[in-house]
């Protein structure tokens, strides 16, 4: 019972170094950073870290995998195939690749890659803040080239630190910025495809104003374009 406890007490100092660390460096940085140490700890070769919402990738960052991977998410050509993506469209949590492969078996591009990449056997562990998979942005936690299966260390570890990941996603700060009402329902328009004449047209207010509060938008958001905004607000339950 006592190293049970002991064990325990080192698992969670762990963890409370690691959400430490999150919490002071950028979200990229320290997604980065604690991927390296899942690997190490995990004795896995690669990781993996997304975050999503229905079709829309907002997040990919990895660590020891060749950045081609990701960068074929981010083109949109990999999303919509990837097997344990589309078995966390229906429910969340720890997840065996050959289960979510037997589930949805990949198309031969998909298979390709994951061998090109030298990802397997692999496994994962999703999250998100609502209770429904469908309703907000999913993080997912790969891991890849397994030396061993997960014990219960490592599912201690993961379902501690995913959530704390999905709140660092993107560099996003731990306080949500203040979109007034009207910025907000401009973010809805945009983020259903309406041009800024289409949403001054709904709003009954010009162009130039539409693109005023886009403006502002970002500056608060801390984007460039409307394709991040729209990620950002996806990924901080500003709309949905």
């Amino acid at each position: 019972m006592g190293r049970i406890e002991t064990a325990n007490s080192e698992l969670e100092q762990l963890v409370e170094q690691i959400v430490a660390s999150v919490t002071e460096h950028s979200g990229d940085k320290a997604i980065g950073d604690t991927l390296r140490w899942l690997r190490r700890h995990c004795r896995c070769k690669r990781a993996l870290f997304y975050q999503f919402k229905g079709p829309i990738l907002v997040t990919c960052t990895s660590s020891n995998v060749d950045p081609l991977w990701c960068d074929f998410y981010r083109q949109g050509r990999m999303l919509m195939d990837d097997p344990i993506i589309r078995s966390y469209r229906d429910k969340l949590g720890f997840l065996d690749w050959n289960e979510a492969f037997a589930r949805h078996p990949p198309t031969p591009t998909f298979k390709h890659m994951v061998e090109e990449f030298d990802l397997l056997p692999g496994a994962s562990y999703a999250y998100s803040h609502y209770v429904g998979p469908q309703q907000g942005v999913i993080s997912v936690c790969s891991l890849g080239g397994m030396n061993r299966r997960l014990n219960s260390k490592d599912r201690y570890l993961l379902s501690h630190l995913v959530p704390v990941l999905h709140m660092a996603g993107k560099g996003r700060k731990f306080t949500n910025p203040t979109l007034t009402d009207k910025e907000l329902e401009i973010l809805k328009w945009a983020c259903a495809g309406k041009t800024a004449w289409e949403i001054g047209i709904i709003r009954e207010i010009s162009e130039a104003t539409v693109k005023f509060h886009l403006k502002s938008i970002y500056a608060k958001l801390g984007v460039a374009n409307r394709a991040q905004a729209v990620g950002e607000a996806l990924l901080q339950g500003l709309i949905g």
